[in-house]
Formats: structure tokens, sequence, C-alpha cells
């Protein structure tokens, strides 16, 4: 990888995917129980904002991969929901796994309070 600093998941991610945001995006997404994502309350839970994510959100509603979700209530925060093949966010909640694994193997892991800042 270039002998690049691959100190935080960021960095790797960048290298990965092209894009700091993404992994943590597709991680958000493969983990949300409802498969839904607001990236406001994503950005507030990573220490970021929200602008991060836009890059990398555009990309996946171009892919088909995520769809905005219509307001239905007066609520003004945008949300997004995966969309796709179960199968294709089972494979890439897999594959983010194993890269989790991968990536705390090499640096190690993050201290819980620290989790929001230095990955």
């Amino acid at each position: 990888m270039r002998g690049a600093g691959l100190n935080d998941e960021r960095s790797f991610s960048e290298r990965l995917f092209g894009s700091r945001y993404r992994l943590e995006l597709l991680a958000a997404f493969a983990s949300a129980p409802d498969g839904r994502v607001n990236l406001g309350v994503l950005a507030d839970s990573k220490g970021v904002s929200a602008a991060v994510y836009y890059p990398a959100i555009r990309d996946l509603l171009a892919m088909r991969l995520a769809v905005r979700i219509e307001q239905l209530t007066r609520d003004r925060r945008r949300w997004y929901a995966r969309s796709g093949d179960d199968l294709v966010w089972e494979g890439l909640s897999a594959m983010i796994s194993g890269l989790q694994r991968h990536f705390d193997q090499m640096v190690g892991p993050v201290p819980a309070a620290a989790s929001g800042t230095r990955r």
C-alpha cells in the first residue's frame, strides 16, 4: 500500500475505496437494523460534518445501492435506505467485518473512548 501511513481507518478507506468516508458509510448501511441511515446522525456519532459523506452517498445513489426516503413527517432530517439484493449487503457486511479485523491486526484496536476520533 505504497508504505503510506495507514494509522487510521479513514486512510485505509481512502486507499481501498478512493474515499476517506466510504467505508464508514457502507458499514453504517450494512449494520443498520432497518437499513436506514441519516448522514447527520452518522456524522455526529463520528465527530465529523455530514458533508464529508455527500460524495459517497451520491455514488451509492448512482449505483442504486441506496435510495432517498421521502419525508413522511415534519422531520427535516433526510434519511437514506440501502437497496439492492440482501445478498449484496450480506456480502458487504462480511467484507467490512473482514477488513476491520485486518485493520485491527495491522494497527491494533482503538480504545472505545477514542473510536469516533481516531478512525
